[in-house]
């Protein structure tokens, strides 16, 4: 499935290292600088993702299933996001940034 993403003068895409996950809270603080980010789950497991509290067993958070992706845009450099697996799960996630 190809994605468009609109940006208003794009530079660079730069792949950073892939994200991984399991059942304690990983964040993900945007690089400086950057315009946006873009996620997908390229592991086997679903990950979920929201804010420092994101908690799968009592579904506080949304879920990033396999191989779905999920695009920020005009983020700020404070832009923090949390990713974490059911209890016994683990994935991971690719990162992708945009100038």
């Amino acid at each position: 499935m190809i994605t468009f993403i609109e940006y208003n003068n794009v530079g660079a895409i730069a792949s950073e290292a892939a994200v991984s996950v399991d059942a304690t809270a990983v964040a993900y603080t945007v690089t400086a600088g950057k315009k946006g980010v873009s996620f997908q789950n390229v592991g086997s497991k679903v990950a979920w993702y929201g804010g420092a509290n994101v908690a799968p067993a009592s579904n506080i958070g949304n879920k990033l299933f396999q191989s779905q992706g999920l695009v920020y845009k005009g983020v700020k450099n404070t832009f923090k996001v949390y990713f974490r697996c059911a209890a016994g799960e683990s994935t991971t996630i690719g990162v992708v940034n945009h100038d």
